[in-house]
């Protein structure tokens, strides 16, 4: 599993910069920067229904990320080998506005 560090603050999963769904999916299929890649799992704390939003878990430093972003360095079977990753967006309102902050790009 791979440490997990998130900015996204606004997400319904984000716990003190932790993630408390146990899991994630970083998105990006034909990404080359870090920009063109998301948290597809990402959601609005503020627009989440309310039966997903209550607190079920802690947040969890070590979590299986899902990796789409095929060129991506740490991409292995569409599994995260990064030994650590920050997915970024502060001021995220949907998922378009995270991104990996540790893609590097293979090509």
């Amino acid at each position: 599993m791979t440490i997990l560090t998130c900015s996204a603050t606004t997400c319904m999963y984000n716990e003190n910069q932790l993630c408390s769904r146990g899991e994630i999916e970083v998105t990006g299929d034909q990404a080359h920067r870090p920009d063109e890649t998301s948290c597809g799992s990402f959601r609005d704390r503020n627009t989440a229904s309310a039966q997903n939003s209550a607190k079920e878990h802690c947040g969890c430093e070590k979590i299986r990320i899902d990796c789409k972003a095929q060129e991506c360095t740490y991409n292995e079977h569409c599994k995260c080998t990064a030994a650590a990753i920050d997915i970024d967006g502060p001021h995220a309102n949907t998922s378009s506005d995270t991104k990996c902050g540790t893609f590097a790009c293979k090509c």
